[in-house]
């Protein structure tokens, strides 16, 4: 375990929400980004926009005057009619047409549409050499000016209309993507501080205490939030520091006083057997045989209490596990001995690296349970081995394990109904101690029905090679 982490630091006063902090850095980028929308909005708009007034009449009515005489003289014959409408056409910025009064097409852009049909205001109108605008509910304004009594000039803003749409769609896309930067921009930065959050939370929960988050002292809420995430993997450090220290101190005073008092159970039990017969003096050797039998059971609860709590406070990435080569062969063969306990490995060389004296008590603790449901049957342990895992099972001919029960019975305290004499079993830790030390390798404990005929199967998945624990 390495040097504990520095107490955690008095933090500053919160500055004002409006004035610092992450509320004041979402508000203010927000407001800045539509500000900036609606302005921009705004002027492309006023660029777009277009004012069909008599002023806008007028200016285009000088322009058409201006250019009146050499539309004349071409169309005397005096000039080129073709040149003098594209002269027209440019100084407009519109598309237009010289057409002759019955419609008749004679210079200028073929595709500008023919003359709308005028009502009796505006053809006098015409017919006094004024310029006429034709509107409709839908489209662009159309004009028409007389030149002299021998053609109409037509001037259709349809082409303007389209570059204006252009201009209008490439403002939109501009303020989008400003909207977007925007967006992306302050993602960006709230997203890349979560990520390291996340990650330092990440290695917290796999054990790594002393990691401690890079944060701002001075900074906003996710910076106090970092903080936060320090000063409690700080606390979860002394906390399991301390529950350490704890177990430490229980495993000597407890061990201590048990061992005596089985002493003292086996001279007991030796001098009650030179007592002369008599019914007081049998139940006193009885008596004596039961004591040291209960002492065993208070040492093996002990040590399961112990062992459970070591596991528990260090779990499964800063274990206490000594990992070392076991040939599973004569290792099974060894604790399945007492029990009666028939082997088949698969290959006979199988082995995988773990604690063997956890892995003992793992073991010692199925075969145990599997002897006790079924004191005259069969018992049988197993062991085959795959790419990168070994599965063991330790099998009895006992009542097994209803369906409903299998996932209970690895918890803390839990037995059976027909298990709570105290005759049948101990305080319901055995399955829950076997549990932890296979989580602490890596691997995994369930039970199972048979395949064939009643009884319990507990199948133990352990890794070849268990991953090195890192150290808190």
């Amino acid at each position: 375990m390495s040097d504990p982490a520095p107490a955690p630091r008095a933090r500053p006063p919160a500055q004002p929400r409006w004035r610092r902090g992450l509320f004041g850095r979402v508000f203010f980028t927000f407001f800045a980004a539509v500000l900036a929308f609606v302005t921009l909005a705004s002027i492309v708009l006023f660029a777009t926009a277009e004012r069909h007034d008599a002023g806008w009449v007028e200016a285009a009515d000088a322009v058409v005057e201006a250019h009146k005489p050499a539309l004349l003289a071409a169309l005397a014959g005096e000039g080129d009619l073709e040149a003098a409408a594209g002269a027209l056409a440019g100084a407009l910025e519109l598309r237009v047409a010289v057409r002759s009064p019955d419609g008749a097409h004679l210079a200028g852009d073929p595709a500008t549409p023919p003359l709308r049909p005028l009502r009796p205001r505006q053809r006098s109108r015409l017919e006094r050499g004024a310029p006429v605008m034709l509107r409709e509910k839908s489209g662009e304004p159309q004009l028409a000016f007389p030149i002299g009594d021998r053609a109409i000039l037509i001037a259709d803003t349809g082409d303007h209309a389209s570059r204006r749409m252009r201009t209008l769609v490439l403002g939109v896309v501009g303020l989008v993507g400003l909207l977007g930067a925007s967006a992306w921009l302050l993602a960006r930065s709230l997203t890349r501080r979560l990520a390291l959050l996340e990650d330092g939370a990440a290695r917290i929960a796999r054990g790594e205490l002393g990691h401690r988050v890079q944060v701002d002292p001075r900074g906003d809420e996710i910076d106090r939030l970092g903080q936060e995430m320090n000063d409690m993997a700080y606390q979860l450090g002394e906390l399991i520091r301390g529950q350490r220290s704890l177990l430490t101190n229980v495993s000597h005073e407890l061990k201590t006083p048990i061992a005596r008092l089985r002493v003292l159970a086996e001279l007991l039990t030796e001098r009650a057997e030179t007592l002369p017969d008599h019914p007081a003096s049998a139940r006193i050797r009885k008596g004596a045989v039961e004591l040291e039998q209960d002492l065993g059971e208070l040492a093996t609860l002990v040590q399961d209490l112990l062992t459970s709590g070591r596991l528990e406070l260090s779990g499964p990435h800063a274990s206490p596990v000594q990992r070392t080569p076991i040939d599973l062969a004569p290792f099974l063969g060894r604790l399945g001995a007492p029990f009666a306990a028939e082997l088949e490995v698969t290959p006979p060389g199988l082995s995988l690296t773990g604690d063997p004296l956890l892995l003992d008590r793992l073991f010692t603790n199925l075969l145990s349970n599997a002897r006790r449901a079924c004191p005259q049957g069969h018992v049988w342990i197993t062991a085959s081995g795959a790419a990168t895992d070994v599965t063991i099972a330790v099998e009895d001919e006992g009542p097994g394990i209803p369906p409903a029960e299998r996932a209970r019975v690895f918890e803390a305290f839990y037995r059976l109904d027909d298990a709570r004499a105290r005759d049948h079993g101990g305080a319901g830790l055995g399955l829950y101690l076997c549990a932890q030390i296979a989580r602490a390798h890596g691997g995994t404990i369930a039970a199972e029905s048979r395949e064939q005929g009643p009884g319990a199967r507990l199948v133990v998945r352990l890794p070849l090679a268990g991953p090195p624990a890192p150290v808190l």
